[in-house]
């Protein structure tokens, strides 16, 4: 208690020594005050007040426990009101810090170095004290603080907006424990192939994902490449053994993939002298956008050469083909990373180059006197400000009429409508995507003012510009379908995309079935969290929310595992073909509920992908990161012949038309082939784009398809009968979400997307076959349905 009561400055953290945030900066900056001559001290919640938990597992301390802790660090801290509080994060332990700043007037500087809005410590109190919701904790607490230290270029720009006084100090590794000083020694923990790492704490979905990349991207490398190399992955964390369990069944015949347990930071200099390659595979989400990753530096600093996504501060801090190797899709990733392994020299110039870049900006040493001079001008008083917010989600949830809880991302997605329009000089100019039924019902919550900060002049001008741009209101004059009213029940089978199906139970249900994948973790009973079903609920919403109810390609994948459920092919025995362009992962989420699906790849370079599968490689085809039984599938690349069964095979239950194969020139022969190898009763389905306005810039159904038109086609030119009808009702909140292709937000299109100046949206359908089809039958409704 004596040392904490004469410390000019103390780091409070969450986590402890082990979590490279804590270590590196509460415990190491705290170091480099002390030598600039500013007594500090770190008080941990988890090395001195004994929290159970660190990390991603702290999800898992009762509310009671983590209220029971800031007690007793408010014990300790109130008894300094002279002392800096350097808070490390913005998570359940800065409780104690705002009450000993209300107590005793402390100054506060908030140091965030990771993307947590979607943490809520206490989800069981927020109803009461809707404050300690994240995003609006955050942002009054960064507002508050003396100044704010942010770890990466995206969070200075999160943090900055609430408090100008906000400075970027990486988490730069200690040079005194990683250092290539003994590089040269005979390696006697890890062998001399060239040896690959990851290292880190494998907390859930996140870092499940980025690591199923890197190791999927090493698979693909060739195997007389992937021979030299060994890939080590040193984990620990609520998700780890499951990981092994979920690679080892992916790639079962990886012998040269090792698993190690968790290494003290300790003796983690001594790794890296024996490693030679050091991966990032981070994906471009939030969470890794912002991070300042720590194993970065200790890599730079170790002359590990390093490969990576261009995420995050990898962009920022090394230069692409110099000192680091950079590939954003897997086969890019997969092809820096063959590189590094088989040429010894650009490996050791890149690590070279890299190391040089560390020494000069990013070690301990090189930002002590900038983080010193933060905190000395922080010694100043402050003056606490800010108002006081309430809860909205239940007033948007009655005013939007949904039958589910508004999901926290979808209300944070609101707010920064919000911001971001009452900060636009020109409101015609700002993204139509943004004015949508969620920021309406925002902007006529009695609490918008006060909560949101914004004054009720700017919140009129906001909602009449909302009214007025909203894509809904513009795009609806231009189109050419009936505009019916949705229909009541479930789901039909034949639709147009529609962002409210996601409400509807069973498709909820599905949405989840598929977008779990290798590296979906979600929160469950085994994790010990109090409450651990609301936690999940409310995880499932923002899961569906961001993967589904915004995406195309996944509302059809997820429509057509629905429709198939209700026909009743999903029980386990059924056989399939699936006809795709490029690589989807539906067919291999398939795999879990029928007995074989052959795949047939008629996509541009098909036949090099033949040639590559012929001589041994590894299927990219086989690369989503799905869970999938590889027993039970097989891809075909080529023409159909390459898919053509052999004499005696049972006939497929279901051909499955993906990715607009409905629309490839070639269409009527594939058809036709497949037709003749349908069972008879057997189902085709069928993905694909209808034309709203009539344009000819996209391959499409046209407008007069969308009702009865394309029963009366099939019934027409075809022994096949359209299933359940056609439901073509169009809401105003799938066309708010309208895309362009080609701009930003395109890659994973949204529902609805405009093609120079055809307005289309995706469609999906289903058809039974009845009888025999006549010669020339589907070259003539293949033509028909490309009028």
């Amino acid at each position: 208690m004596a040392r904490y009561a004469q410390a000019a400055v103390i780091f409070v953290a969450q986590d402890g020594f082990k979590l490279a945030p804590a270590r590196v900066r509460a415990y190491s900056f705290a170091k480099l005050v002390n030598q600039r001559g500013i007594r500090a001290e770190v008080l941990s919640f988890f090395d001195h007040l004994g929290a159970a938990e660190q990390g991603g597992p702290v999800a898992g301390l009762a509310e009671e426990e983590k209220l029971r802790l800031n007690l007793a660090a408010f014990e300790v801290l109130s008894q300094n009101p002279r002392a800096l509080l350097y808070v490390q994060k913005a998570g359940y332990h800065a409780i104690a810090c705002l009450m000993a700043a209300a107590r005793n007037g402390n100054r506060i500087v908030l140091d965030y170095d990771d993307y947590d809005l979607g943490n809520q410590p206490f989800r069981r109190i927020e109803p009461w004290l809707p404050s300690l919701k994240p995003e609006e904790f955050l942002g009054r607490f960064a507002a508050r603080a003396q100044a704010c230290v942010a770890s990466s270029r995206s969070i200075l720009d999160l943090l900055t907006p609430f408090n100008p006084n906000t400075h970027l100090v990486h988490t730069v590794a200690d040079r005194d424990v990683f250092n290539p000083d003994r590089r040269g020694e005979p390696r006697r923990l890890f062998g001399d192939s060239v040896n690959i790492l990851w290292c880190g704490d494998v907390w859930g979905d996140i870092p499940m994902k980025d690591i199923v990349f890197g190791v999927d991207a090493f698979a693909l490398v060739p195997s007389r490449i992937r021979g030299k190399a060994r890939f080590h992955i040193i984990g620990f964390g609520r998700a780890w053994e499951e990981l092994k369990r979920r690679l080892r069944q992916r790639h079962p015949e990886m012998d040269n993939l090792v698993f190690h347990e968790h290494i003290p930071p300790g003796e983690f200099g001594a790794v890296l002298t024996e490693m030679d390659i050091g991966v990032l595979p981070y994906a471009d989400n939030a969470f890794n956008a912002s991070k300042s990753p720590t194993k970065m530096f200790e890599y730079m600093l170790a002359k590990v050469a390093i490969c990576a996504t261009p995420v995050g501060e990898a962009v920022h801090c090394l230069e692409d083909g110099t000192s680091i190797l950079l590939g954003k899709e897997l086969e890019d990733f997969s092809a820096r990373l063959a590189t590094l392994i088989d040429d010894d020299g650009k490996r050791q110039a890149v690590a070279v180059a890299a190391y040089e870049r560390a020494l000069a900006d990013y070690t301990l040493d090189a930002v002590g006197d900038r983080l010193t001079a933060i905190i000395r001008q922080a010694m100043a008083p402050e003056t606490p400000s800010g108002p006081v917010g309430v809860p909205l989600e239940t007033f948007m949830r009655q005013a939007l009429d949904r039958r589910l809880a508004m999901p926290s991302r979808e209300v944070a997605l609101a707010r920064g409508d919000l911001k971001a329009a009452a900060a636009a000089p020109d409101l015609a100019a700002v993204d139509p995507r943004r004015w949508s039924a969620p920021l309406l019902a925002l902007l006529d919550w009695p609490g918008a003012a006060r909560s949101e900060g914004v004054p009720e002049e700017t919140l009129a001008r906001v909602r009449d510009a909302a009214l007025r741009h909203r894509n809904a209101r513009r795009l609806r004059p231009r189109l050419r379908i009936a505009a019916t009213e949705r229909p009541v029940g479930p789901p039909c089978l034949g639709k147009l995309a529609a962002s409210e199906d996601w409400e509807d139970p069973a498709w909820f249900a599905w949405a989840q079935r598929f977008k779990t994948n290798c590296g979906t973790f979600h929160v469950s009973a085994a994790d010990n969290i109090p409450d651990f079903e609301a936690l999940r609920d409310d995880d499932l919403l923002n899961h569906v929310y961001s993967y589904f109810k915004r995406s195309r390609g996944t509302w059809e994948r997820v429509h057509l595992l629905y429709g198939l459920d209700r026909l009743g092919l999903l029980g386990g025995t059924a056989r399939m073909l699936a006809v795709s362009t490029a690589v989807d992962g539906v067919y291999l989420a398939l795999t879990e509920w029928v007995s074989h699906v052959d795949v047939l790849d008629i996509g541009p370079g098909a036949a090099a992908r033949a040639g590559c599968a012929a001589a041994g490689e590894l299927d990219t085809w086989l690369l989503k990161p799905r869970l999938f039984h590889r027993d039970r599938i097989t891809i075909h690349h080529g023409q159909p012949e390459a898919a053509g069964q052999r004499s005696g095979d049972a006939p497929w239950n279901a051909v499955l038309l993906l990715q607009d194969a409905i629309f490839d020139p070639n269409a009527d022969g594939l058809l036709a082939w497949a037709d003749e190898r349908l069972a008879d009763g057997g189902v085709l389905a069928v993905m694909g784009r209808l034309r709203l306005d009539g344009g000819t810039d996209v391959a499409g159904l046209g407008p007069d398809l969308a009702g009865e038109g394309l029963a009366a086609l099939f019934a027409r030119h075809t022994g096949f009968e359209l299933l359940g009808g056609f439901d073509a009702s169009l809401s105003d909140a799938t066309l708010d979400r309208l895309v362009r292709t080609g701009a930003p937000g395109a890659e994973n299109p949204h529902l609805v997307a405009l093609t120079g100046d055809t307005l289309h949206a995706s469609v999906v359908w289903f058809c039974r076959k009845t009888g025999p089809t006549a010669p020339g039958g589907w070259t003539r409704l293949a033509t028909a349905l490309r009028a």
